[in-house]
């Protein structure tokens, strides 16, 4: 019986010390398990936060993109129609310009024929002039009341069609008619310098219409440039933040799984520490009632009561004791 209880006493121990042992790993896998979990539950965290950060900067880079593109077809819109108004200012101004030139070359033939005839009236000349006039009436620049001092003039008798005795300086019909012509000269040279002044006006508000086109032109041009190339920038850092974005996510997806893992295996192993626990318990507490009964066998039959009645009852307490120690 004493080998027995000494034999108990050790096993229970021993048991105890390896038992020790495992609540250690199971605290240690614990304290592990948990902070793992903390940890990447701060992970989480922090990937949520690095996710927003990417979709605002996708919104702001696309925001900012809708905007440049929508500036650049306005810009392109507005380099169209400008286009078109100076082509047509352009074309204005050719005709306009062309007027004048031929008004101004009309009124010089004109003035020219008219001064030499003053002098020299061959007839040959004088159909000249008259044709020269009638051109000139026939100007669209030319003032309706300058046209009809034109018209008058060319109406009245011409000097071929005088007698040559009516030839004569002292003549009052070739006084009238020269009188008539210097005037319509002078007329004309005032329609000259008036045409001269308006074509010079023409030429510089067609240089400066020219210069502001150009301008505006360029900085239209130098705006899609700049907002094209801002584009392929935002873009370039918008494909950035998505790739960034889409990194994060597949990371927090595999932090979600792992932390799913750990949290069920911190369950599972929680749930067997204290199974293996109560068992443990239950066991010790076995073991130590077991003990104490054969403890007690031992204590009576080293008594003097009992001593004579060893071999009647210790066969049967043996039994028991084995049964209860195995």
């Amino acid at each position: 019986l004493n080998d027995m209880h000494a034999k108990g006493v050790a096993e229970k121990k021993e048991e105890a010390v390896k038992f020790s042992a495992f609540t250690q790993w199971c605290g240690d896998q614990d304290k592990t398990k948990v902070a793992e979990i903390q940890d990447a539950a701060d992970k989480i965290e922090m990937f949520d936060a690095e996710i927003q950060k990417a979709e605002s900067e996708i919104r702001g880079h696309t925001s900012r993109i809708d905007e440049l593109n929508e500036d650049v077809g306005r810009w392109k819109r507005d380099t169209t129609s400008t286009s078109e108004v100076r082509d047509k200012e352009a074309a204005d101004f050719r005709t306009t310009l062309q007027d004048y030139s031929e008004s101004l070359d009309a009124l010089d033939r004109a003035i020219v024929l008219l001064k030499k005839q003053a002098f020299d009236r061959p007839q040959a000349d004088m159909l000249q002039v008259h044709k020269s006039l009638i051109q000139v009436t026939k100007l669209s620049l030319v003032p309706i009341e300058s046209k009809k001092a034109l018209a008058a003039f060319l109406q009245q008798p011409g000097v071929e069609e005088l007698p040559d005795d009516h030839l004569s300086v002292s003549n009052p019909e070739a006084h009238a008619y020269e009188f008539q012509s210097g005037g319509v000269v002078e007329m004309l040279e005032k329609l000259k310098d008036q045409f001269g002044t308006k074509k010079y006006e023409l030429e510089r508000e067609e240089m400066n219409a020219k210069h502001a086109f150009e301008q505006m032109f360029q900085q239209l041009a130098d705006n899609i440039e700049n907002a094209e190339h801002e584009v392929s920038k935002k873009e370039e850092l918008r494909a950035e933040a998505k790739q960034y974005k889409a990194e994060q996510e597949g990371d927090r997806a595999t932090t979600v799984s792992d932390k799913a893992e750990d949290e069920k295996y911190l369950e599972d192993m929680r749930a067997m520490c204290k199974l293996k626990s109560a068992d443990f318990e239950s066991r010790q507490q076995l073991r130590g009632e077991e003990l104490e009964a054969i403890q007690k066998a031992i204590d009576i039959l080293s008594s003097d009561e009992v001593s004579g009645a060893a071999e009647k009852h210790l066969p049967s307490m043996l039994q028991r004791g084995a049964k209860a120690l195995a």
